[in-house]
């Protein structure tokens, strides 16, 4: 073979191996690429999943902190419809009150510019539109009586939707006459009140003022029926309240020996025959409640039947117990009285208390300083309350044993420093009269003691005037006007009165009486 040719061929064969040997090494590249590049993919793989699995439990949560909040929404809701439907009644109280006193400016302020006024009954029927108008008639009013006291016979019915609100209830006014100043009259009239929310204020839209019946004070058969109706209702209430101020020694009397207390719900569900067992449960209640409040949810129901009266009522309590003193609790129960005549006087037969509904409510700190004030201007129209109503034993429960009595004017004027002599005063002052009435003159002032964050006690001021029937001479009206003023300390859940001052401002005949000076 030629020589040249063969190394041709040999060089040829050494090019096609080096082009084969630097293939061989691009592709081995190639593939370390590729395998770097798929190995960087399922790292952002796995790491797109983590990131998905976080994303997961993000959501979750989200979803679990917009049901709280709905909650929460929900909770608030119900706490302003609540607080919205107080303000509505104070605001109707405080007309009420406006018209006892006989105060035009303070009534004018209370209507909207375009409300009316519809009076039914009585020589003022007609319907009035205007402020203007409407005052003009309320000093017609005025002009034919000399002093003016209301109170409610049942609580006030409220309801409220959005920005507004209706309060209907059945008010009596007891009234003296310019033309016979000698005669105590009455009025009882059926009310309507119509509110709408102006700004921050709910001012009235629309009135009526419906006559039922008049004339003067008597006691037919018909009237002495009515008030032992009343009678068993003010019992009924009474006993709601020793329940609220845990008074085992309270309740007791109220019920017939052989008295029935049927418990329907909670630790305490059975039947209990005979005082001895109801006054045990009521013992086991109180032991479980450091502090007791209750509201009736509507007006009780009262009916008559064969010389049997009978109650009900739905009652919510609200409570704090030993167990848990910073909880607020409530209660809700459908409510059974049975009363009868015993030696005309009514005494519970028969009881149910029935648990419907039971939750925890939760307030906050401006919440709870407006419930204590309130809890203050309670107590203290219970104290007034009771003075009217001259029972001595309820006026004495309120006292704190190393209390004191400061009485200026008048024949009672002196210092009673302790809770003997309170109780001796107390029972001078009801000895002297046959009947009382009270009211206040403008609302009361509160103020509340602070101490740690806590309500330690508080002070209530309040111009209260007197109405009295002398004992000796039950056809002598007489009218007494107090400045008023009462220290509380708050001990065990309870507020107790330290300090008190009836200063006497001003007294005489009723056909006499004045505003305060």
């Amino acid at each position: 073979m030629n020589k040249g040719l063969i190394i041709g061929i040999i060089v040829v064969l050494l090019v096609l191996a080096g082009a084969l040997g630097y293939a061989y090494m691009n592709s081995s590249a190639n593939v370390t690429s590729l395998n770097n590049r798929v190995a960087t993919l399922k790292s952002q793989l796995n790491s797109v999943n983590s990131s998905y699995m976080q994303l997961q439990q993000n959501y979750t949560t989200i979803q679990n902190e917009l049901s709280v909040y709905k909650s929460n929404i929900n909770s608030l809701k119900n706490d302003l419809s609540q607080n919205s439907s107080l303000v509505v009644l104070n605001a109707a109280f405080s007309h009420w009150d406006y018209i006892a006193i006989e105060n035009s400016s303070l009534l004018s302020m209370q209507y909207a510019s375009n409300a009316t006024l519809n009076w039914i009954g009585g020589p003022l029927s007609g319907t009035y539109s205007g402020v203007n108008n409407i005052t003009n008639v309320w000093n017609k009013f005025f002009g034919l009586w000399s002093a003016v006291w209301f109170y409610t016979p049942s609580p006030p019915s409220v309801t409220v939707s959005g920005n507004s609100a209706n309060v209907s209830s059945e008010v009596q006014f007891v009234l003296t006459s310019f033309k016979t100043p000698l005669e105590v009259d009455y009025l009882n009239i059926t009310y309507y009140l119509n509110f709408y929310l102006m700004g921050s204020q709910w001012l009235i839209t629309h009135e009526v003022w419906h006559i039922e019946s008049h004339g003067p004070i008597s006691y037919t058969y018909n009237y002495v029926s009515y008030l032992q109706s009343q009678e068993v209702m003010n019992i009924s209430f009474s006993h709601w309240d020793y329940i609220a101020i845990e008074n085992t020694s309270l309740l007791v009397p109220q019920y017939y020996s052989n008295a029935t207390l049927i418990w329907i719900g909670g630790p305490l569900s059975g039947t209990y025959n005979g005082i001895q067992n109801i006054s045990a449960v009521w013992n086991r209640f109180f032991g479980l409640w450091s502090a007791v409040w209750f509201y009736t949810v509507n007006p009780p129901t009262l009916s008559e039947s064969n010389g049997n009266y009978y109650v009900n009522a739905t009652v919510q309590w609200v409570l704090t117990s030993f167990k848990t003193p910073m909880q607020v609790n409530s209660i809700i129960t459908n409510y059974t009285l049975e009363f009868q005549m015993i030696n005309g006087v009514p005494l519970i037969t028969y009881e149910i208390w029935h648990i419907v509904g039971a939750q925890i409510i939760s307030y906050s700190a401006s919440y709870v300083e407006s419930l204590q004030s309130q809890a203050l201007l309670n107590a203290s129209f219970s104290h007034w309350n009771n003075i009217a109503i001259e029972n001595l034993s309820l006026v004495m429960t309120q006292y704190e044993q190393n209390s004191s009595l400061q009485w200026i004017g008048g024949k009672l004027a002196g210092n009673y420093t302790n809770y003997t002599q309170i109780s001796q005063v107390w029972n001078k002052f009801f000895s002297l009269w046959a009947a009382v009435w009270f009211y206040s003159e403008a609302p009361p002032m509160v103020t509340l003691n602070i101490s740690g964050g806590f309500v330690t006690g508080g002070t209530v001021t309040a111009d209260i005037q007197f109405v009295v029937q002398s004992s000796s001479n039950t056809s002598v009206f007489e009218y007494i006007d107090v400045v008023y003023t009462l220290d509380f300390q708050f001990i065990n859940g309870k507020y107790y009165i330290t300090h008190e001052i009836f200063d006497n401002v001003g007294s005489g005949p009723l056909s006499q009486v004045a505003p305060f000076t």
